[in-house]
């Protein structure tokens, strides 16, 4: 809860605080709770038993009963207000759902869409409302690499413990890339492909879960000029790093025998071309 005020809020209405709402005492705790300063014993009585409900009740004056954020260190502190104001809203129209604000709207000076996920048992339509983009997930989806990313910059209604560790195969990040291939080379908007493959391969070669600020910042450099290159050149080294050289060669292969004789059927299929050209490239590397 005390995550929704700052220091600076604290230090400029310390006035109106002191005397009114906290003792001396207790307002030197909150400043140093909110400094990341580690608490003593005394003090930590002091903060739970009668600093935290102080903050708590003035916040509910604002409607906030359970609000969490992750990655503020990241946030524009300038787009709290807002996010939170639109995350009551949802809470109130999807009652008893799990929601989470994510995306650039928390980090980035330019943004298209504020995005929205809801978490919910049965399957609905996405909607937008002006810049609003409200996104809705299966509940499995808590379980995902996807919301591992996300959450690292959020705001939401619900406590989590996102999931660190995923049994990637193979296959899953070459069908990853092979769709991201297809809709380059279509000019299709690619921009959930290359999320998904980013993350795939970031994971499958260094076990790191890239959030939404580096996927955005990785996603700014790929362009349908430079995409194929780039795209494939971090398949190869993904799956270098990621699996076993034996492996490697015997999946590729059949991958290469397989696209080679659908080449002779669909002779200007560009994307079968890439697939296989890369696909020998690591062959190659790792032989």
């Amino acid at each position: 809860m005390e995550n929704l005020i700052t220091i600076e809020m604290i230090e400029k209405n310390q006035d109106i605080l002191l005397g009114r709402i906290f003792t001396k005492l207790q307002l030197n705790i909150l400043k140093k709770k909110l400094n990341n300063k580690s608490l003593d014993t005394n003090e930590k009585t002091y903060y739970y038993k009668y600093i935290k409900p102080k903050v708590a009740a003035m916040l509910s004056f604002s409607g906030i009963s359970e609000i969490n954020i992750h990655g503020r260190e990241h946030m524009l502190e300038e787009r709290l207000p807002k996010a939170v104001k639109l995350l009551q809203q949802l809470s109130r129209k999807h009652k008893n759902k799990k929601i989470m604000a994510s995306g650039s709207f928390l980090f980035s000076k330019k943004y298209n869409d504020i995005d929205f996920f809801v978490f919910t048992r049965y399957s609905k339509e996405d909607y937008r409302k002006g810049s609003l983009h409200v996104n809705f997930l299966p509940k499995s989806a808590l379980d995902s690499i996807f919301f591992s990313s996300i959450s690292q910059i959020s705001i939401s209604n619900f406590r989590y413990e996102a999931k660190t560790s995923f049994a990637l195969t193979m296959q899953d990040v070459l069908q990853s890339y092979e769709l991201l291939i297809d809709a380059v080379l279509r000019k299709q908007e690619f921009s959930k492909e290359l999320r998904d493959f980013l993350m795939k391969a970031e994971f499958a070669s260094k076990g790191v879960i890239l959030s939404t600020k580096q996927l955005y910042e990785l996603k700014k450099k790929i362009t349908y000029k430079n995409a194929v290159k780039l795209l494939s050149d971090t398949l190869v080294n993904t799956l270098l790093y990621g699996y076993a050289l034996k492996d490697i060669k015997s999946s590729l292969k059949e991958h290469i025998r397989d696209y080679t004789s659908l080449l002779k059927k669909y002779h200007n299929a560009k994307n079968l071309e890439v697939y296989i050209t890369t696909y020998r490239e690591a062959i190659q590397v790792a032989a």
